[in-house]
Parts: C-alpha cells; sequence; structure tokens
C-alpha cells in the first residue's frame, strides 16, 4: 500500500506496556489499563503522520486491536498483517514461555517482520532496546511514564530525518 504521493507510508510498531500505559499508572488504575494521556499521543502520530501500526508487544498474543482503538486509536489504522511473529528467539528454551520483553529479542522481530512485508519506513516506539539495527528510527519512553510530549516530538522528527523511501532494513547484528 503507498500513499496518495506513491511512496511507502510509515509503520510504526507499537509496544504496550511502557509506552501507551505505564508503571505509574497502572499502579493508579490497575493492570492492564491503558493510559489515556498516553494513548492520544500515539493516535495523534498515528494521524498526523499518518502511520500503520504493527503490534510488537506481548499483548498480541491475544487480539488487542479493539482494546487499542477502545483505548483511542483510530478505527483501520492497523497494517494487515497486524502484528510481529514471536519468534523462537523470543521464547524460554525450557517452558517455551515468552520471556520478558527486557530479555526477548523485540528487534529481531521488528526485523523479521519488516523484510516479510517490504517495510523499509518505519517507527518502533517501545521502552526496551530493541537493537543497533534499529537507530533512527527508535523512541524508548520510560516505562514509568510512558509515552510523553518530548517523546511525541523526537518520533516527529525521526521521521522528519528518514527518507521518504529510506531503503532496505539493515541486517541485525
Amino acid at each position: 500500500m503507498d500513499t496518495e504521493d506513491g511512496h511507502e507510508p510509515l509503520t510504526l510498531y507499537l509496544d504496550v506496556d511502557g509506552v501507551v500505559t505505564s508503571t505509574g499508572y497502572q499502579e493508579r488504575a490497575g493492570k492492564d489499563h491503558l493510559d489515556p494521556a498516553c494513548m492520544a499521543i500515539v493516535a495523534g502520530l498515528v494521524r498526523d503522520l499518518p502511520a500503520r501500526v504493527v503490534v510488537s508487544s506481548t499483548w498480541r498474543v491475544d487480539d488487542c486491536r479493539p482494546a487499542l482503538v477502545e483505548g483511542g486509536l483510530p478505527e483501520g489504522c492497523f497494517h494487515d498483517d497486524w502484528k510481529t511473529a514471536i519468534l523462537p528467539t523470543s521464547r524460554d528454551p525450557a517452558t517455551g514461555d515468552m520471556l520478558p520483553a527486557e530479555d526477548a529479542s523485540r528487534g529481531y522481530e521488528v526485523t523479521e517482520h519488516a523484510r516479510r512485508n517490504g517495510i523499509s519506513r518505519y517507527l518502533v516506539l517501545d521502552d526496551v532496546d530493541v537493537g543497533p539495527a534499529h537507530e533512527g528510527h527508535h523512541v524508548r519512553p520510560d516505562p514509568g511514564t510512558g509515552m510523553t510530549r518530548a517523546d511525541d516530538r523526537h518520533a516527529r522528527e525521526l521521521v522528519g530525518n528518514m527518507a521518504v523511501d529510506s531503503g532496505p532494513m539493515r541486517s541485525v547484528a
């Protein structure tokens, strides 16, 4: 899918915990509650840039799209392939359970999804390190606060610095 000017649209890889909700907000509102202020920032990015959303969070195990739309993301904003795959490197080899985000290979998951879908113009919103392959494409909010206005400005700056078609994704080292 190209934009009206024929260029690749922006894809936004979205983590949930630490981005559109935070430890601080969940302490007040309860576990798994989305922070309306953080959601508004991300929804603004999705509308303004415009961007297609791919969920890269552990929330992708279940179809979390209705909760994200109810929380404020625009209807129809999701990429056709709306979630990253859970790769073997993101599972505990002994139990098969998903590893905590800090230990999972989220950057590899983003790279695999982008390659599989021919995506080169993207932004990653994730509170954990996603590796050097995503340098210049990663906004890393503080998990205690989630997305802030400063993170919003940083995201817009990164997108503004991207070439419209930024070329093939670098390999993950």
